[in-house]
């Protein structure tokens, strides 16, 4: 892999926005960078695949201002692609790019000075894909017992491991 040379990727985008009334697609135009909008929380998943297979690469947007704005988020690197996000104020927006490698190597990743890898190779890996989330009863009091449950399905050539994070807001 060292010294191997890769050619850019191109990302195809996908904007979605948490809002109080749930997630969406939210609607994308180009425009100038304002400072109201910071992004966060830099994520590459899977961290490594096959060639041909998809990796997700996406960040938070928040717009801290008090007024409407939007930004265009660049992804660099060794994956390069572009989407512009509209926030109302205090809205937050996860931006996610998809890209489809097929030569083996290290990728690298950057967007607004988040910086990340993700690695492409010809050995079995592990895939594991979350769904069929479960929460019952879906209402309760407070002491009661919520039982969370999900299916995790190794789509992999691989055995292997994930890391299931429950956030409870």
């Amino acid at each position: 892999m060292k010294g191997e040379t890769k050619k850019a990727l191109k990302a195809v985008a996908v904007v979605t926005v948490i809002a109080a009334g749930g997630y969406g697609l939210y609607r994308a135009i180009t425009a100038a960078a304002p400072p109201g909008i910071e992004l966060s929380n830099l994520a590459i998943s899977p961290e490594e695949v096959n060639p041909g297979d998809t990796v997700t690469i996406s960040c938070l947007a928040v717009n801290k201002s008090d007024t409407e704005q939007s930004r265009t988020v660049i992804i660099g690197g060794d994956v390069m692609g572009q989407k512009t996000v509209i926030l109302a104020p205090g809205e937050s927006a996860v931006v996610s790019f998809e890209a489809t490698p097929t030569e083996v190597g290290v990728y690298q990743v950057s967007v607004d000075g988040l910086t990340g890898t993700f690695t492409v190779t010809e050995a079995p890996v592990a895939r594991i894909v979350l769904s069929n989330l479960i929460i019952q009863p879906g209402e309760v009091n407070i002491g009661e017992l919520v039982t969370i449950s999900v299916t995790a399905t190794n789509e992999g050539n691989a055995a292997g491991s994930k890391v299931v994070t429950c956030t409870i807001t």
